[in-house]
Formats: structure tokens, C-alpha cells, sequence
């Protein structure tokens, strides 16, 4: 069971935030065709060159010192959230899976639901008071050795063969009574880590730790360690809950600031500009020059004027609340739309069992495949909010939100759903990145954690309510509608509720975050933009008179590509073939939705798709056009949305020259790695020259000591799913990882005098030596 606290969950699979919080590829399974789907070092000184002196030629221009870093108090939070994530994201399949093991009935099985939800109506009130009080980083960790304890003692019990669903039922209720208090306490810290203009980098870091760890990684790991032994994911869960109490003690914030002395915090009148809220501290890099400690509880600025009850404080931050017009109607809508959403939750176990007919390690990796999606909300949603303003971006995950549940309703396929939970999972990232800012940088520090407390309150309580609802739905909708229908059934009617949601946010939601004019929504002095959370992180500049900056520069001492026109080139073609196929297809036969989405194969498919037998008769052209074909839209998509995420960091820093030439090679080796390794298959598709841009992306990322968690979120993807998913070409997929190495290699590692020539020589070695290994398979 996954226990990080989602702000708003989507189709099914609760996705979270902050904390946060599921791209099929290849024809349908049975068909004959297999998818192949596939700045050097900052200088340790900013002190200018002597008069005179000039870099020797190729070298690379240092980078300016940055000061956005998120400092090492943050990644210490990451690294904790990602290890705990990753256990609660093994459980997140394990749990439900035991439940079902030990019962069929779907009001009990909803009841796990019902158990893991109902803390956040019981605590979380009183949690956000203990989080206002006592020492945050106390409290994170004190809840993840609480959390390993009870999973361990699970482990043991189901060991020992005495398990019940009333075990799981107590274990649930306990661990989400802990993640109460874990996720406020890890929401309010942040503020104290770092600025708060980098409050939406932070956060959308977070989330990529989330997805990454507890819905990518997690839930493929705990279908796979299902089938070994029932106990062994459990097990695993409480050793990751360890080390993540272990790296908490690393996390460096802040001091806290104090509390008013008297009077209660009351919100802004609706109608003035909400500024952002300063942090404690000036800077990240502040707090860990310093290494300042939060004060004991005895001692801490922000704690409670003696004499103050519980239930003092918590009607202090419900006022505060309740008088915030703007928090108060975000908080109760999001109640509703999780209602919609956990309606889902309750009986999706029984849904992938029996209509899509799963197994354990197809379920994990059902979970598994959104994080593509996610990964992507996670990266977009600055940019998204700068762009379009914080009311079109929370409208865009609505329409998202309703059509994924509605498409999952109509669909048995299991590469459909796996492509709604893909996009459903970036738009629900998405809205947490954005409403999960908002309130950081609105509400004062010293009332954060009841706040935090309140909304989540409104937010989770529903869930346990949604979770009985569907099981109830199921159970009484069987008699009346059969099986099938009924396991349908949930599915429609959070659609509709969404739908509703959606038609009363058009006419009502207006003010604050809601609000048209961004300057109502942050103020005037917005501090969320581009140029300060996204190009510096990127891209080497150059620093220009004045303070100003230069455009992106490719680094290595490439050329061009801060417009992308290869990558924008190479997905326009793709797109342009799959069309020019589907119209084939319509013209020969008719179209039909399964050919469209899935494993249409056009006369287009026939000459260019890799065949062994084909190349023997000399068409050796497939060995390269096999890679810009794809069998459905699906298997497009899929490949064409990884093919971005990569190549739009990837390409401003080798260049488009490069970019090109390694995006060409990887493609190549793919191809012939699959004349030579299976021969007889029909194969097509870019992900063996993705698997190449991924490599090259974590190769260049790690030489110029750049965020690679996108790069490794990519390659672990198409690891599982290579290996996961019937019919995909491995020889291919590995094939272009090793060549993309290659390449980039070539581009990243050579210094001095050597560079020039080897970036010349390795990609054109590289070349020959491929086509010699053609021309050898070909003779022989």
C-alpha cells in the first residue's frame, strides 16, 4: 500500500504530491509485429582570466556560479522521500493483492481502502498542531521508523501464516495514521529549505521523486516480488522506511520563526494582492552554510505560548482557514473531485484481475507505466503555470481527469488504460505542483502546518468515503448489471462527477488562484517565471554586460540547437508517416479503432518495417526506415512523448548536428541488432534510438553535473517495460543504449587539443563500425 498523500488522485491510481503523488508501447499482443520501443564542471572560482590571457581553443565557457541552487538541506529531503516512496510504491500493489488473496468480497476489499483513509478525518486536525509545535525533522523521522516497525511486524505475521483481513485492515489504519503526520510535517519544512521563488522547482522535484520511487520503480518492484513470496515486499518496505529515518538527519532547515505573541492569524480580505511568504532564513544556501538545527521542542520560537490547548491552536488555523475565501473553496472543491476520484480506488484490484486479466507483475507494471506522464507534469507544470496562467493549467487537469476515467469505463485493453493512467498521471502532477505552491507561499510559516492540516482534511477525508462508495456501487450493481458492468460502473460515475466539477469551476471559481489575472493570484511581484526556475537549470548562458543573458549555448563546444529543430523535425516526421499509414489503412480496408491505436499495418509498414528476409533480398533501407514506423497511435505517442522529454534538455546541449548524428546512430545499431539477433521478426519503431538519446542524455547530465533524475526515470522505464511487456525487441533496445553511450562519449568526455578530432572520430568510427557489421551479417 502506497501511503504518500495524494492532493488530488486520478483514475483510479492516486497520484501525490509533495509531497506528491500510472505509455504502452507495441502492436497488441498476438500480432506477428514486435515494437522496438524502443557544461562540463562549474570552475571551483568565478574570478576572471588575467588581462591577456585567452581559453585554449574547444574549451568550454565556465558557467556562471548559480545562485538558485536548491542546496543540499532539499536533496536530503529528496533522497528521504524517494526511498520511502519506493517502499510505499512496492506495497502499493502488494497490499491490495494480499487483501484480494484473502477475500473476494468487494465491500471488504474497499474496507482496506476505507482503513488506509480514515486517519486523515481522525488526526488531521491534531497532526497540524503537533506539526506547528515540534521539530519537523523529528516528526518525519519518528513516522518512518514507526512505518517500517508496523510493515515488518506484517512481514512476520504473514510469515508466520496467520494473516486476515482484519490484520491488514489494523496495519492500513496505522500506517495512514502515521502518514498524516509524515506528509504535513514534510510540507511545511520546505518553506525553511528554500526560497520562495524556488518553491515550484522544489516542489516539482518532489513530485519526481514521488513518481519515480512510489509509481514507477515501486509498484514494478512489488509485482515482481510477489512472485517470489507474499511476505518479501513488506519485508522490503520496512528496510527502505529505515534508511529513509537514517536520511532524514542529514536534512539541514532554517530556524523557525516565532509566533505572534497574541491574537489569532486572520487571512487577507478577498480582493488584495497575496504576496508570497518570505521562508525563514534568506537563502537555501543560507541554512546550509550555516547548518542552522530547529530548536528542541522546549525551545522552538514557533511553539505554542505555554498554556495554549490543542484545541486552542486548532481552531486558531480553522478561523484562519475558513476566513481564507480562496483556501477554502480550493480545499473543498479538491474534497469533491478526490470523492469522484477515490470511487475508483476500492475495487480497481478486481477490475485489473478480472477484465483485464493481470497478473501480480502486470499490475505493478500497469502502475508503473504513468510514470512517464507523471514525470513529464512533474517537469512542465512551472513552465505550464508561467505560460498559461494558474486557472487554465487547474481547468486542464480537470478535462484530463474526467476523460481518463471515462476512457478506462468504455476499454478491456490494458495498453489503452496503461495510456489514459499516462496522461492522467502528468495532469494530476500538474495540479499538485501548482495548488501545493500556492499554499507555501500564501500562508504565514508559524500557521502552516495547521493549514497544511485542514486542507488535507477537506482533501483525504472523502477517500475513505469514495473507496466504500465503489465498493457499494459494485456489490449492489452485480444483481442488477452482472459482473462486468458493475467493476464498469465506478469508472462512469466518477467520470461524471468530475464532469460536473469541471461545469462548476467555468461559472464559479474566479478569485485567487482561480483567478484570470495572474496578479491576483501571487501579486504583483510573481516569483514564479521561467527564466528564474527552468532555463538556469538546463542550459550553460553566458553572462552578458549588465547582468543579462546570452541564449542558451550548446556545450562541448557544439553549435545551435536552443530551438530544437531536429527534435521538432524528427517527431513532425513520425507523425506525418503514422497518418500517411492510418489513411493507407483507410483506404485498403477501413479503418478500425483497434488498427488506429494499436496494431494497424499499412502497405507503408510493408516496405519500410525491419524484416530479416526482406533485407536478404537487398532492401537494406529497412535497417534505417524501420525506426521512423510505428504500429498505432499508441505505440506513436509513447514513443514520440519520450523522444521530447529527452531531446528537448538533450539537443540545446550537444547541438542539433549531434543531437541529429547520435539519434541516427542509435537508430542504425538498433536495426541491425535486430537483423542479426531476430531475424525473423517484423519489427518497427524509435525506441532503440531513444534508448541511445537516454544514455546520452545521463551521460552528459553526470559530466556537466546536471539533474539526471529525468534521464535515469527514462532509462528505468524502458528497462521494465522492455522486459515486462510481450513482443518488445530487447536485442534493439540494447543496441541503441550501448551505440548512444558511445556517441556521447565521444561528444562529452575529450578535453584539450583532443576534443575536435575525437568528437569528429567517434561518431564516424562508430559508423563503420556498423556498417561492417551490416556488410559481415549480410555476406554470412
Amino acid at each position: 500500500m502506497r501511503e504518500p498523500a495524494p492532493e488530488v488522485s486520478t483514475a483510479g491510481t492516486v497520484v501525490t504530491a509533495g509531497p506528491a503523488g500510472p505509455p504502452p508501447a507495441g502492436p497488441a499482443a498476438g500480432t506477428p509485429h514486435t515494437a522496438t520501443g524502443t557544461k562540463d564542471p562549474v570552475p571551483a572560482t568565478d574570478a576572471p582570466p588575467a588581462a591577456g590571457h585567452q581559453p585554449p581553443a574547444g574549451a568550454v565557457r565556465p558557467a556562471p556560479r548559480r545562485t538558485d541552487r536548491l542546496g543540499t538541506g532539499f536533496w536530503a529531503l529528496f533522497a528521504a522521500m524517494f526511498v520511502a516512496n519506493l517502499g510505499s510504491g512496492i506495497t502499493t500493489v502488494a497490499f491490495p493483492w494480499l487483501a484480494a488473496d484473502l477475500t473476494r468480497d468487494p465491500l471488504l476489499l474497499a474496507g482496506v481502502g476505507v482503513a488506509a483513509e480514515l486517519p486523515w478525518l481522525l488526526f488531521s486536525l491534531p497532526a497540524g498542531v503537533l506539526v506547528d509545535r515540534y521539530e519537523h525533522r523529528r516528526l518525519i523521522s519518528s513516522t518512518h521508523l514507526g512505518r517500517a516497525l508496523v510493515v515488518g511486524l506484517l512481514a512476520v505475521v504473514l510469515f508466520a501464516d496467520v494473516a486476515s483481513i482484519w490484520v491488514v485492515y489494523l496495519v492500513a489504519f496505522t500506517i495512514g495514521a502515521l502518514t498524516v503526520l509524515n506528509e504535513n510535517a514534510t510540507q511545511t519544512i520546505l518553506p525553511r529549505i528554500v526560497r520562495p521563488s524556488q518553491l515550484n522547482r522544489a516542489n516539482s522535484n518532489l513530485v519526481l521523486a514521488d513518481t519515480t520511487g512510489g509509481v514507477f520503480l515501486g509498484p514494478a518492484i512489488g509485482g515482481l516480488l510477489l512472485t517470489v513470496a507474499v511476505t518479501l515486499p513488506f519485508a522490503v518496505d520496512a528496510a527502505l522506511y529505515l534508511l529513509a529515518a537514517g536520511l532524514i538527519l542529514l536534512v539541514t532547515a532554517s530556524a523557525r520563526k516565532a509566533a505572534p505573541a497574541t491574537g489569532a492569524a486572520t487571512a487577507p480580505p478577498v480582493g488584495t494582492a497575496l504576496g508570497p511568504v518570505p521562508a525563514a532564513g534568506a537563502t537555501a544556501g543560507a541554512a546550509e552554510a550555516t547548518a542552522t538545527t530547529e530548536a528542541t521542542p522546549g525551545t522552538d520560537p514557533a511553539a505554542a505560548p505555554a498554556g495554549r490547548s490543542l484545541r486552542t491552536e486548532m481552531a486558531q488555523g480553522a478561523r484562519y482557514f475558513w476566513n481564507h475565501h480562496v483556501l477554502r473553496q480550493l480545499g473543498i472543491f479538491l474534497g469533491l473531485l478526490n470523492l469522484a476520484s477515490a470511487i475508483i480506488l476500492g475495487t480497481q484490484v478486481l477490475f485489473a484481475q478480472e477484465i483485464l486479466n493481470l497478473n501480480a507483475a502486470q499490475y505493478g507494471v500497469l502502475f508503473a507505466v504513468g510514470a512517464v506522464g507523471a514525470a513529464a507534469g512533474a517537469g512542465l507544470a512551472p513552465m505550464l503555470e508561467s505560460r498559461l496562467g494558474a486557472r487554465r493549467v487547474l481547468l486542464l487537469t480537470l478535462f484530463g481527469n474526467s476523460a481518463v476515467s471515462l476512457t478506462i469505463g468504455f476499454t478491456s485493453s490494458a495498453l489503452l488504460v496503461a495510456f489514459a493512467l499516462t496522461v492522467g498521471a502528468g495532469l494530476a502532477v500538474v495540479w499538485n505542483v501548482v495548488t501545493i505552491s500556492y499554499r507555501q507561499r500564501i500562508v504565514p510559516e508559524h500557521m502552516l502546518g495547521r493549514v497544511n492540516s485542514i486542507y488535507r482534511l477537506l482533501a483525504w477525508g472523502p477517500l475513505s468515503a469514495g473507496s466504500l462508495i465503489g465498493g457499494l456501487v459494485v456489490k449492489l450493481g452485480e444483481p442488477l448489471l452482472g459482473r462486468e458492468s458493475a467493476l464498469r460502473a465506478p469508472l462512469f460515475l466518477s467520470g461524471a462527477l468530475t464532469a460536473v466539477l469541471i461545469c462548476y469551476a467555468l461559472i464559479r471559481l474566479r478569485d485567487g488562484i482561480w483567478s484570470r489575472d495572474r496578479n491576483a493570484v501571487y501579486g504583483p511581484d510573481d516569483p514564479t517565471s521561467e527564466e528564474e526556475d527552468g532555463m538556469a537549470e538546463d542550459q550553460l548562458t553566458d553572462e552578458r554586460p549588465g547582468g543579462t543573458a546570452a541564449p542558451p549555448a550548446p556545450a562541448f563546444g557544439g553549435t545551435g540547437g536552443a530551438d530544437r529543430p531536429v527534435l521538432k523535425t524528427l517527431i513532425s516526421v513520425n507523425v506525418l508517416i503514422a497518418v500517411a499509414g492510418l489513411v493507407m489503412i483507410g483506404l485498403e480496408e477501413g479503418l478500425t479503432p483497434a488498427a488506429a491505436i494499436w496494431d494497424g499495418v499499412s502497405p507503408l509498414h510493408l516496405a519500410t518495417e525491419m524484416n530479416g528476409p526482406a533485407v536478404d533480398r537487398g532492401e537494406v533501407w529497412r535497417l534505417v526506415s524501420s525506426m521512423f514506423v510505428h504500429y498505432g497511435l499508441a505505440h506513436l505517442v509513447a514513443n514520440m512523448v519520450m523522444l521530447g522529454l529527452a531531446g528537448w534538455k538533450l539537443e540545446p546541449l550537444l547541438g542539433s548536428r549531434r543531437f541529429l548524428e547520435l539519434y541516427l546512430l542509435s537508430g542504425l545499431g538498433a536495426g541491425i541488432a535486430t537483423y542479426l539477433f531476430t531475424h525473423d521478426a517484423l519489427t518497427a519503431g524509435a525506441s532503440g534510438a531513444n534508448f541511445g538519446v537516454f544514455a546520452a542524455l545521463l551521460l552528459v547530465c553526470l559530466k556537466l553535473r546536471r539533474r539526471s533524475v529525468l534521464a535515469i526515470v527514462l532509462l528505468a522505464f524502458g528497462v521494465v517495460t522492455t522486459f515486462a511487456i510481450p513482443g518488445m525487441a530487447i536485442a534493439a533496445h540494447i543496441a541503441g543504449l550501448l551505440v548512444g553511450t558511445v556517441v556521447a562519449a565521444g561528444y562529452a568526455l575529450p578535453t584539450g587539443d583532443r576534443r575536435d578530432r575525437l568528437q569528429v572520430a567517434v561518431p564516424v568510427g562508430t559508423l563503420v563500425v556498423l556498417l561492417l557489421v551490416a556488410v559481415v551479417a549480410l555476406l554470412l
